[in-house]
């Protein structure tokens, strides 16, 4: 199959609480090249998420819920169990692709015999074409990303399992790998460890810069949504149990110094951002404009 030709993508998009940032993006997923079914999982929401859904009259949309919230890496294995194509490509309810955002990441798959491709994610404030000059023209970088940055363009497709959560996958990865359910509250590092397990099992996970997704705007609610010191609380938690699962596997590879060493750098780095989100709270409120940024979310 050529990368112009439909079908054999499944866009799974997890979703609590999120109903008007579905309104707002699941047009622009239906509207991806090459996807034969969107799979949007209800993780148990209590507002008006299936409302929000049924106002797409799309017949590849399906919706699959949860009786109650699980968290967001159980919904994101309902979604890859539900999936039917030969590549799972995982949205989010506040993010946008390109129109040719899967065909690419399958392209890139297909040339460099790749399991799961990514690809950078971009944060701004501003429209769809202001995005997109942006991304041509952003700086690119040899250096890989370490596991706290999703923002790198690298300057060519790299191997690295340190990827943006957006990724495409081969549906066979999930016979032997499955997003982990032990990380609680904010979920923080399911995403990285599910590319870790995939890396340790053998997969090929590459990053390309021949694309990317973005966010436009930041929402309520949804399944990281808690106050600020209780998501620091539960982000070092839960990098402390990443790093007990995995922290032996990163040291052998040169990823870091040791487990112990790099929870505590972490945790320093934890407190620094929470510093830079105070000030930029203050220059918001005091009417200063925001900067495009590329690796400036919050990957876990």
């Amino acid at each position: 199959m050529s990368e112009t030709e439909p079908g054999d993508i499944s866009l799974v998009l997890p979703t609590f609480n999120r109903a008007a940032a579905l309104r707002a993006n699941l047009g622009v997923m239906l509207a991806l090249e090459g996807v034969h079914e969107v799979i949007v999982v209800d993780d148990g929401s209590t507002d008006d998420t299936l409302a929000a859904c049924s106002q797409f009259d799309d017949q590849r949309l399906r919706v699959v819920s949860h009786g109650r919230n699980r968290g967001v890496a159980a919904a994101r294995n309902t979604g890859a169990a539900a999936a039917s194509s030969a590549w799972v490509l995982f949205g989010e309810d506040d993010c946008r692709f390109p129109a040719d955002y899967g065909i690419v990441l399958r392209g890139v798959g297909e040339r460099n015999s790749a399991d799961i491709v990514s690809a950078p994610l971009v944060h701004m404030a501003g429209t769809d074409e202001d995005v997109a000059a942006f991304a041509a023209t952003v700086a690119r970088r040899s250096r890989p990303p370490t596991m706290d940055e999703d923002g790198v363009f690298p300057t060519e497709t790299i191997e690295t399992p340190f990827l943006p959560a957006r990724a495409l996958v081969r549906r066979a990865v999930f016979d032997t790998v499955q997003f982990y359910e032990g990380f609680p509250s904010n979920a923080y590092r399911e995403e990285t460890d599910f590319f870790i397990q995939a890396a340790r099992s053998g997969f090929r996970c590459v990053l390309t810069p021949a694309t990317y997704c973005y966010q436009l705007d930041r929402w309520t609610g949804g399944q990281h949504h808690s106050s600020p010191l209780r998501y620091e609380y539960w982000t070092l938690r839960n990098n402390w149990r990443f790093l007990r699962r995995h922290g032996v596997w990163l040291t052998e590879q040169g990823y870091i110094p040791g487990p112990i060493s790099s929870q505590v750098r972490f945790t320093l780095r934890r407190g620094r951002v929470v510093l830079a989100g105070v000030t930029r709270a203050r220059l918001t409120r005091l009417g200063i404009g925001n900067v495009a940024r590329a690796g400036s979310s919050d990957p876990g």
